[in-house]
């Protein structure tokens, strides 16, 4: 199965926006779409899960793994529209206290771009 990632930006911020179900074998796949679209000089990222029903525990690594990316002064990182098995999911393994979780894109760059905003 591709897994693919639609891309945009929103006020400067870079916007993935994934498609489909993401399983453990799939892992690989979605770390290359993913890094695939993300350029050496790119400050923040939203990723948009409006489109992904399931994320796997594997997949969740490389979430994490890309967020790490965007620690430095200056960056930010944040998902957004999580349906609620990806939502449950990311709740169990505890990297909803880790990784920024907003109810929408907006939320998500306004928060990225140091306007208040509500979180989700």
């Amino acid at each position: 199965m591709e897994i693919r990632v639609d891309w945009s930006r929103n006020a400067g911020v870079l916007v993935a926006k994934p498609l489909g179900r993401i399983y453990s074998a799939d892992h690989l796949e979605w770390q290359s779409a993913l890094e695939s679209g993300i350029g050496p000089d790119e400050r923040a990222l939203v990723v948009d899960f409006r489109e992904v029903p399931y994320l796997s525990s594997a997949g969740l690594r490389v979430l994490l793994m890309t967020a790490k990316r965007f620690r430095r002064p200056g960056q930010g990182f944040a998902i957004c529209q999580l349906r609620r098995t990806v939502r449950k999911v990311l709740a169990a393994s505890g990297f909803d206290g880790v990784i920024p979780v907003y109810e929408s894109e907006a939320s998500a760059v306004a928060a990225i771009n140091g306007e208040d905003g509500p979180a989700g």
